[in-house]
């Protein structure tokens, strides 16, 4: 009974403020069905729905495709991450910005055509970020 006071005050609080979300205008979200990486002579690559990204690093490249694109870029809905040419993705899966349930691919190089999310759809993955950063820890 003694912490009756402290709800109701959190439950007022809630409701004058608000829950502590980040609010985003959906008009701007540009969500993303499949990332595709690429090791290059820069570091890396990022190709998406949304748009390129470069950068030494993985933070660098994912601030660089925030940067570039023309509203906020949605890593929750990426499907799909290809990991081209030799890319670790330790440093992706482990940074939080990919859903865990995302299906990890490997390739030697960047798929370049355009049905090529129709094509991952049809071959899904057994390996998952999750199970990536599983093994990771």
């Amino acid at each position: 009974m003694k912490w009756f006071p402290t709800i109701v005050l959190a439950a007022a609080l809630t409701v004058l403020f608000g829950l502590p979300f980040r609010e985003y205008d959906t008009a701007q979200l540009l969500p993303i069905r499949t990332l595709q990486v690429e090791k290059t002579e820069a570091g890396l690559h990022i190709l998406s729905d949304a748009g390129e990204g470069v950068g030494k690093t993985w933070s660098d490249a994912v601030e660089n495709l925030r940067q570039n694109a023309s509203g906020d870029v949605f890593f929750d809905t990426a499907e799909r991450i290809v990991f081209c040419g030799g890319v670790s993705p330790r440093a992706a899966v482990e940074s939080g910005d990919l859903r865990p349930a995302a299906q990890v691919y490997f390739a030697a190089a960047p798929y370049e055509e355009e049905n090529f999310n129709d094509y991952f759809a049809e071959h899904p993955s057994s390996l998952s970020v999750a199970e990536l950063r599983a093994r990771y820890a």
